[in-house]
């Protein structure tokens, strides 16, 4: 792909309407923007894809979903590699500061505790059309800066896909993979880690530096299926190359793979078929850098850091902490003002700012006959957009996106045209020479803003998400809190009799379900109001005949009664046996009076068909019902009077309607059911 050097710049110098990123006053000054932009290039926006920038509402339990994912080249080191690394330390210090991976190789000694559910919160925030994660307040992704900072690789060099094109080169090669062979025939296994190191460290072979790196880059850098179990040979061609002081760019190659790897997060566990596997899902990038990474940016999800040594990777600051956050998804969501945009340029002791960090502008003059400082070469490479070439893997690297990241500010994105995946055509995009004239390094505590069109662009972005889910979130609901029930059918759109009629069915669960998120006195003074069809086990329903009476203010207390002990009843359910559950509901109809019986209304059973056996009964069809010969609802008198002319059967009085007070049982035993089923669903 062939670039044009006349628009091939990094950064973009304009006067425009500025204003922060949180809203507020704005402001027309000079910035300084990542290219490209939409003004840039073609003038066409890369829109924010809907679909993965704001998903579906997330339901499922993390704690289940992070039993299903291994971080595989998540390693922690081993007191015997810490021993090998302090040896090789003293030899080749010198060499590994040449080739750029010092700090890469020292970070190996630190144990970063995983946090998998901090993990795959902000995996769930993941969108694999930009590499990028979108938040309600931005969009931010972790950088190239990161992985040359926090992790200490070199952005600089040749690719990790390099041949050895040198004869002598070729023959080391061959002499690693027979040391391979001898290794694993003296200790009778495979070429473990252990084994490895057994026979090349401290031995004074000629080939232990290689070996060592062999070892580092197998088990802390490029860990793949193979190299769990013994030393992989895909690495021996880098590890020659660094022995031999031969650059080799392992930044890119660092972070396609944690890129490609929240890519297989996002499509395995919150795609179309979120969760719907229970095999491990089996991660083979060094996913400690995405916790350091969050750990830097957002300071209400981090543990305190440690303090540091001079000479220290940065790293060091996490080492063995674990973070106590209890809900990460809010502090993500409500991170907007807090997250920390350049949290490198925050001097902290022990550790050294890198020169691209300075108190002022920088404007760097770049003239090909003169010699670019490396560093500022690096934090240029970092601003680019460009192909990341790792071992099996081409992802996309936009930064122009998450300007502020780098201290500059945020314009709308231009389109990034890709090398459809070829690695050969990616590493030429990537390595490219820098055309700028005069590269702007921004200083180190500016504060960037974004331009209004950006901001007004983005507001749109996320209120086109919340009308998308508008009609699910409109959904009526009771003021009462209750439990969703699982087998609720839910209807999206307008709610017309005719779309209610297509989505619910006769004997369907909507009644079952309304009913669930009513106390017993809101069903019952219900059921006064409207007739109750009557679930029978035959062909057909029969409307009940008498309307149910007011009550009176007896009759209202001992509702209230009812649903008292109902409630204490679920509450202890789950340590009560089923010989308490009847005893419980003999002693709620033993404080009802029989006029208090069969003045209750009767409650169509809604029941489960594997709980409760649908009940078939007559009711009574006579609206008058009467009392020792006198009608009810003409009755008068006080309340007591009123109570006092319905005896009980203690008083001697007319049995009990018993249609009405099995009804009554059932409908209660009905509702207790539900509930201990409830309680099992929350119990596991």
């Amino acid at each position: 792909m062939e670039i044009d050097s006349t628009v091939d710049t990094i950064v973009e110098e304009r006067e425009e309407l500025m204003v922060s990123a949180n809203g507020g006053f704005s402001t027309r000054r000079k910035a300084h923007f990542l290219k490209p932009t939409a003004i840039s290039s073609t003038g066409k926006i890369s829109e924010l894809p809907q679909a993965s920038v704001f998903p579906k509402p997330f339901i499922y339990d993390l704690k289940d979903l992070s039993e299903k994912v291994s971080f595989k080249g998540w390693r922690r080191p081993t007191q015997k590699w810490k021993t090998w690394v302090h040896s090789m330390h003293a030899k080749h210090r010198a060499l590994w500061e040449k080739v750029g991976i010092y700090q890469a190789v020292m970070s190996s000694r630190y144990d970063i505790k995983q946090d998998k559910q901090l993990l795959l919160c902000f995996a769930e925030k993941w969108c694999p059309e930009t590499n990028t994660m979108m938040f309600p307040w931005g969009e931010v992704t972790i950088t190239l800066e990161d992985v040359m900072v926090c992790g200490g690789f070199s952005v600089l060099g040749q690719s990790v896909l390099s041949p050895l094109k040198c004869k002598q080169l070729v023959e080391v090669e061959e002499r690693l993979n027979k040391g391979r062979k001898e290794a694993t025939r003296g200790n009778c296994e495979k070429s473990t880690p252990r084994a490895w190191m057994d026979y090349f460290m401290g031995t004074g072979n000629e080939l232990e530096h290689e070996a060592f790196l062999s070892l580092w880059l197998s088990s802390f850098v490029f860990v793949c299926s193979t190299s769990l179990t013994y030393i992989g040979s895909h690495v021996f061609p880098i590890a020659i190359h660094l022995a031999r002081g031969n650059r080799v760019a392992l930044a890119p190659a660092v972070l396609s793979s944690i890129y490609r790897d929240l890519n297989l997060i996002k499509d395995g566990f919150f795609g179309s078929v979120v969760a719907q596997t229970n095999e491990l899902v089996n991660l083979y990038a060094p996913f400690q850098l995405v916790q350091v990474w969050v750990w830097e940016r957002f300071p209400g999800l981090r543990p305190t850091p440690k303090p540091i040594s001079p000479g220290e990777p940065r790293i060091a600051r996490w080492n063995r902490l674990k973070g106590n956050v209890t809900d990460v998804k809010l502090a993500m969501e409500s991170a907007g003002r807090s997250f920390q945009w350049r949290p490198y340029v925050i001097e902290i002791d022990g550790w050294s700012l890198p020169k691209f960090y300075g108190d002022k502008e920088q404007h760097v003059l770049i003239d090909s006959c003169v010699h670019l400082d490396e560093e500022i070469h690096s934090f240029a490479r970092c601003l680019r957009g460009s192909e990341l070439v790792g071992l099996g893997s081409v992802e996309q690297y936009v930064p122009h996106r998450v300007s502020m990241q780098f201290g500059m500010d945020q314009d709308l994105p231009g389109c990034f045209a890709r090398c459809n995946g070829n690695p050969d055509m990616a590493w030429r995009n990537y390595s490219r020479p820098i055309r700028d004239a005069v590269l702007y390094v921004p200083p180190r505590l500016f504060e960037s803003d974004v331009t209004s069109q950006y901001l007004d662009w983005w507001k749109q972005s996320v209120a086109a998400h919340c009308g998308a889910i508008k009609p699910i979130l409109k959904r009526p609901r009771s003021s009462k809190k209750h439990h969703v029930s699982g087998r609720e059918k839910v209807c999206k759109g307008n709610s017309s009799k005719e779309k209610e009629d297509k989505e619910v069915e006769a004997g369907d669960l909507v009644q079952e379900d309304t009913e669930d998120r009513l106390t017993l006195r809101e069903l019952l003074i219900c059921a006064k109001h409207k007739s109750v069809n009557t679930v029978t086990s035959g062909a057909s329903e029969s409307p009940l005949g008498a309307q149910s009476q007011p009550c009176s203010t007896k009759e209202v207390e001992a509702l209230a009664e009812t649903e008292a002990n109902t409630t204490r009843c679920a509450v202890n359910m789950e340590s009560s046996d089923e010989a308490k559950k009847y005893e419980t509901l003999d002693n709620i109809f033993n404080r009802l009076s029989v006029g208090e019986c069969k003045n209750m209304p009767m409650i169509t059973a809604v029941t489960d068909k594997e709980d409760v056996e649908k009940a078939e009964y007559e009711p009574k069809q006579d609206d008058n019902v009467t009392e020792n010969g006198n009608p009810i609802r003409e009755s008068k008198g006080s309340d007591t009077d009123d109570v006092k002319s319905k005896p009980g059967l203690k008083d001697g009085g007319q049995s009990i309607d018993t249609t009405n007070l099995f009804t009554l049982s059932l409908e209660l035993e009905t509702r207790i059911c539900r509930l201990e089923k409830r309680f099992a669903k929350l119990k596991k």
